[in-house]
């Protein structure tokens, strides 16, 4: 199909011009490789754009979204120049019944989360295995099929996401009532004891290893009567996940409580996980801590990873506002280089000087300074912190300010949509999590435009740098003014992540070239994060392997949860 037709297909459906750099990239996509170009751009477009070139040419297209709203938002955004070139679209989802799934993925372009076509496609599996083995006539498709896929956000799912497994389980029924006794008696137990008097936590591994003094303050401890058949190791192994689940993980950091449930939240989008849950007894042993019903461990029956779902597909491309941090891992792991487009307006985005702060309390302050300041400026703002706990820690010091505010985070998230939207009118100052790095554009009004634009706060580090540009992104968007300051202290959570305790308290005391030690600390934890990714891609790799010389599948005869 010729260029000439899909744009004047634009501009008669949509009333937009197709712009040379959306061009530009939908050309890249139509290759294998990712594409930076910047937020607010016109990816939706330019994705697209590709699909319609591939899919005229008798291609099958996965698009792959960042949520369940927004793969329904494009596919019905997009939908009038599909069919007005002949190409059949549709979306799929979660809730979408059996014969949904089926028209959808009949379609000649198909969006979805990465995810979604995950389970659909080890569903999939499962039963075309099942049917071989019954010798009866293949099941209806109800899953991708693995031709084209182009993923929009793709170093969230490439990078981010790469060695998270998808996992299908069977419920294994209630949970044994002697294993809920435990759970409960243990999270008791680990909340009387003492670090390095009854156990250590070394901070390479986060692993906890009870002391001598430990053992004995175990064994002296009265137990339910239906613990008393299991053996000390299975003891010791309670009580060492509910200590572990003290150390390793916060409430409102890393999951929060909704309906009397333990929800995980991820550390790159701030969303909720439904479909996941903790590994090896972690689960239960922070429902047992937080006083919610203990749920059973339930039994994987097929598991792919992101990373290995994507190479399944013969086409593999995308498109991102931020990758360029991890350009040779994109290459090293997936063969995929990147290219970066310009944007079509040269960039008014102002990037203030870094507000170095001696203590968490101190940038709370000046935090709140700032968007007092910004708000009496006729701006907006736009408040990032990296977790509900944090943001929250914010909205109080706001109120005792008495400014008005809005706070998105995975426990507030109604209405997500529209109050992103909003983030751009006069006064209005939002606080998030990382919840606010992608998706809705936010619409800038003229009287702030006039002021200066939005002003966006990075409140802390993220280990990842590129969360950080992702949400200064949100600023000065085609060619509108903007703004963006990052706040830091030594108090920040990368610091003891890159240093350790004793080392990040010694950097708190001495009170010196904190700015740069801060920055110092995000590239180290970053470097660590990328050759941990990388390991774990190879011990993937070898497991697949020798399972695969056993005679097993390692998706369909996963060995692990």
């Amino acid at each position: 199909m010729q260029l000439s037709q899909i744009r004047q297909s634009v501009a008669d459906r949509l009333r937009v011009e197709l712009r040379e750099t959306q061009v530009t990239v939908a050309n890249h996509l139509l290759g294998r490789g990712i594409v930076e170009m910047e937020t607010g751009e016109g990816k939706t477009l330019a994705i697209a754009v590709a699909a319609i070139a591939m899919a005229s040419n008798g291609r099958t297209v996965n698009i792959a979204t960042a949520n369940d709203y927004l793969a329904r938002r494009d596919a019905d955004w997009m939908h009038p120049i599909y069919d007005d070139l002949g190409i059949t679209v549709d979306a799929v989802s979660a809730s979408c019944s059996m014969v949904a799934k089926q028209s959808a993925y009949a379609a000649s372009v198909t969006y979805g989360t990465l995810r979604q076509f995950g389970f659909d496609y080890l569903q999939q599996e499962m039963a075309d295995r099942e049917a071989r083995r019954r010798h009866a006539a293949a099941p209806p498709r109800q899953s991708p099929r693995m031709d084209v896929l182009i993923v929009d956000e793709a170093d969230n799912v490439l990078i981010d996401e790469a060695r998270t497994p998808l996992i299908v389980t069977s419920s294994t029924g209630p949970i044994d009532s002697a294993d809920r006794s435990a759970y409960l008696w243990a999270a008791q137990i680990a909340r009387s004891l003492s670090t390095s008097c009854d156990y250590v936590v070394p901070t390479d591994t986060n692993a906890v290893a009870l002391t001598p003094l430990g053992y004995s303050k175990l064994s002296r401890s009265p137990m339910p009567a239906d613990m008393n058949s299991m053996t000390t190791t299975a003891i010791v192994h309670f009580v060492e996940r509910a200590i572990e689940s003290i150390h390793r993980l916060r409430r409102d950091q890393h999951y929060i409580l909704l309906d009397n449930r333990v929800f995980l939240v991820d550390e790159f989008t701030g969303r909720t996980q439904p479909d996941r849950s903790f590994a090896d007894g972690m689960q239960q042993a922070i429902e047992a801590r937080e006083g919610v019903n203990i749920t059973c461990p339930s039994q994987p029956v097929a598991r792919i990873t992101l990373q290995e779902l994507v190479t399944r597909f013969k086409h593999l491309s995308g498109t991102t506002g931020t990758a360029w941090e991890d350009r040779r891992e994109l290459a090293q792991v997936y063969g995929l280089p990147l290219e970066r487009v310009a944007p079509h307006r040269p960039s008014r985005r102002t990037v203030l000087p870094t507000t170095v702060c001696v203590s968490e309390e101190d940038k709370f302050e000046r935090i709140v300074d700032e968007v007092e300041s910004m708000v009496a400026g006729r701006r907006a703002v736009l408040l990032g912190t990296r977790t509900i706990e944090k943001s929250e820690t914010l909205s109080r010091l706001l109120h005792s300010r008495s400014l008005p505010h809005v706070v998105l985070n995975a426990r507030h998230r109604r209405h997500e949509a529209e109050l992103i939207a909003a983030a751009g009118t006069e006064g209005r100052v939002t606080v998030a999590t990382n919840m606010a790095g992608r998706g809705t554009d936010i619409q800038v009004s003229d009287r702030v435009r006039q002021s200066g634009g939005l002003h966006v706060i990075v409140s802390e580090l993220h280990p990842a740098a590129r969360i950080d540009r992702q949400l200064a992104g949100r600023c000065a968007r085609q060619g509108d003014p903007g703004s963006v300051r990052t706040f830091v202290s030594p108090d920040d959570e990368v610091v003891e992540m890159a240093f350790g305790p004793d080392k990040a308290n010694r950097i708190r005391a001495s009170r010196k070239n904190l700015g740069w030690i801060v920055r110092r600390a995000q590239s180290i934890v970053s470097r660590q994060h990328r050759r941990g990714r990388i390991q774990l891609t190879q011990q993937g790799q070898s497991i697949g392997a020798a399972m695969r010389q056993l005679g097993l599948d390692p998706n369909l005869d996963p060995l692990a949860p």
